[in-house]
């Protein structure tokens, strides 16, 4: 991925152009396999950070299972061949047919009381697992957050009784919890959370496994901080033992990482197409070949990529860099976690047609692109290192 072999691709197949770094791919999946293995985690990863099935199949290859938010996602999967008991199906929209899709062996998890009552409707007697709000949530913004009471995922803690009530009703064995936060860095936050969702689970006496999501955070940016898996983990792991010494159950434990694995494996290739100020006290603005129709993260809530512009220039400039969409919200270089305002980059003087570099476009990035905004083609997605 040096800055020679990154032009070499543009110029082969054009821009923009998202690559993926095969090696890396691969390498971190495997770290995280081997820190995962003396807890006995089981490690998912989560389709919709980048369902590329080039990405699908090395995971499936490795030994991962996987997390699937819609029954479309899940589907996906099954078509290139994944097990569907290797599947867990957690989401927000219910599945058409609830009983075919409890039939498919995928690992339903139910996110709502509503939820609930269609897989009661549904005549199932079996096991699946619920989807609860533990009241906390993490993330660097509201949109980001996926736990606590501004966020609409899983069935709020307090109405545990409710889900008690409703499993003794169904004949239904709920055997499994899972609990998402949103993102986070800090291992101090991810050991308050399996203590809250232990407790959720101590009133669940079928309950055999803990799912504790997806969210752990990678460093896009040189300021922004990595989550310390083996220091998540070990702490997972201690709360789970005391759990059992205090209980006499022995809880497995299952992880979600997308962002974590992925996100740095990819860039996003562009070309400057255009260079335009709004005077002396304005901005200078650098207009790519790709925009919110490719990355959407920024625009969506003030997410932050590094970005470089390949040149030989000696001298610097502040740029404010946009897509090349008929939108005002089309924005590279929004202010950290506001997609409101813009932040300009000191960047190597620009010109027109100069290679723009966007890192840390593995993950939510070609899975989350707003396609067909303007009637613009979405970029490529090759490999490179497989």
């Amino acid at each position: 991925m040096t800055p020679q072999v990154l032009q070499e691709l543009a110029r082969k197949h054009g821009t923009p152009l998202y690559v993926y770094d095969g090696i890396y791919l691969r390498k971190r999946a495997v770290w995280l396999q081997d820190l995962c293995q003396p807890s006995g985690c089981l490690l998912r990863y989560a389709v919709k950070a980048n369902p590329h099935p080039k990405i699908i199949k090395l995971y499936d290859k490795l030994g991962l299972h996987f997390d699937a938010s819609s029954e479309y996602e899940a589907e996906h999967l099954t078509d290139l061949g994944i097990e569907p008991r290797k599947i867990s199906l957690s989401s927000q929209q219910p599945p058409r047919n609830m009983r075919k899709a409890l039939d498919s062996n995928i690992k339903f998890v139910a996110t709502s009381l509503h939820q609930l009552d269609l897989v009661a409707q549904s005549g199932w007697r079996r096991e699946l697992a619920v989807r609860l709000n533990p009241g906390l949530g993490s993330g660097h913004s509201r949109r980001t957050t996926t736990g606590g009471v501004s966020s609409s995922f899983g069935i709020w803690h307090e109405y545990l009784p409710l889900v008690l009530a409703w499993q003794k009703e169904s004949g239904c064995v709920i055997d499994r919890v899972q609990t998402h936060i949103g993102s986070g860095a800090d291992p101090k936050i991810w050991r308050k959370i399996i203590v809250q969702a232990l407790k959720l689970v101590e009133e669940l006496p079928s309950v055999t496994a803990l799912n504790l999501g997806g969210g752990y955070s990678v460093a896009r940016m040189p300021n922004e901080k990595e989550t310390d898996m083996a220091a998540v983990l070990k702490g997972f792991k201690e709360e789970l033992d005391t759990f059992q010494r205090r209980t006499g159950r022995n809880i497995d434990l299952e992880i979600e990482p997308g962002t974590w694995l992925v996100a740095n494996s990819g860039y996003l290739l562009s070309r400057i197409i255009d260079i335009v100020d709004t005077g002396k006290k304005g901005f200078s603005f650098l207009k790519l070949d790709t925009g919110m129709n490719d990355l959407l993260r920024p625009t969506l809530y003030g997410a932050q990529h590094p970005i470089d512009v390949l040149t030989s220039a000696k001298t610097y400039r502040d740029y404010v860099i946009v897509g090349h969409n008929c939108e005002s919200g089309d924005l590279l270089t929004p202010e950290p976690g506001n997609s409101e305002n813009i932040m300009p980059r000191r960047l190597k003087e620009a010109r027109i047609g100069d290679l723009v570099i966007i890192g840390g476009a593995g993950a939510y990035a070609a899975s989350m692109r707003a396609i067909g905004y303007n009637s613009f083609p979405s970029a490529a997605e090759i490999f490179i290192n497989e």
